[in-house]
């Protein structure tokens, strides 16, 4: 094939792709041997979004992984429209707090929500949405890569994501944000 069938099988795999792909996988994926010729493929099509100005852009995550995305100013206006995982109300609700309070322990979340939490947390975790680690008798909970990737967050960096689900769980939390903030400051003061 030449240059300009090779760049536009390059730009259809990292459409259909919906996550960040490495130029090995994109190699594999597409035959294509040369991965500094994948390399210059990806930089011609994320100059030609940027030279047009695009709401989409091509760019570089993960250090050696490339994704076409939504740029950032247009993804809260579309966020509505973007597909989800099948997740229920429950822990859709979960998933929020846990973005929004992380880095959070599990049994302050149970107190916060109820038993059910445990099995939430146990389907975020196979979907890979949050991250668990031991802590003392219980377990930190916070948000992956995968998450990050599937909510258009340019990487998971706990801050932006915090401002970003801010609104939605204090619309649908006010009073309990309001009783953890209480609770915060009480630990901090001791």
């Amino acid at each position: 094939m030449g240059l300009i069938e090779d760049k536009a099988l390059v730009e259809a795999a990292l459409f259909v792709s919906g996550r960040p792909l490495s130029v090995k996988e994109i190699s594999k994926a597409l035959g294509i041997k040369s991965l500094d010729y994948i390399e210059k493929l990806i930089e011609l099509i994320a100059a030609e979004y940027a030279e047009r100005n695009s709401a989409i852009e091509v760019v570089r995550v993960l250090g050696d992984k490339y994704v076409m995305q939504v740029k950032q100013e247009y993804s809260q206006m579309v966020v509505q429209l973007m597909p989800r995982p099948d997740l229920r109300t429950g822990e859709l609700k979960t998933l929020a707090l846990i973005a929004y309070l992380q880095p959070i322990e599990q049994s302050k979340l149970v107190k916060l929500r109820g038993s059910q939490v445990y099995e939430h947390i146990k389907r975020l975790l196979e979907m890979g949405l949050v991250y668990a680690e031991p802590y003392e008798r219980t377990k930190i909970l916070g948000t992956t890569q995968k998450f990050a990737e599937l909510y258009g967050f340019p990487e998971n960096d706990p801050l932006i994501i915090k401002e970003a689900f801010k609104k939605v769980v204090h619309a649908e939390y006010s009073d309990l944000i309001s009783k953890i903030e209480k609770e915060q400051k009480n630990e901090n003061t001791k």
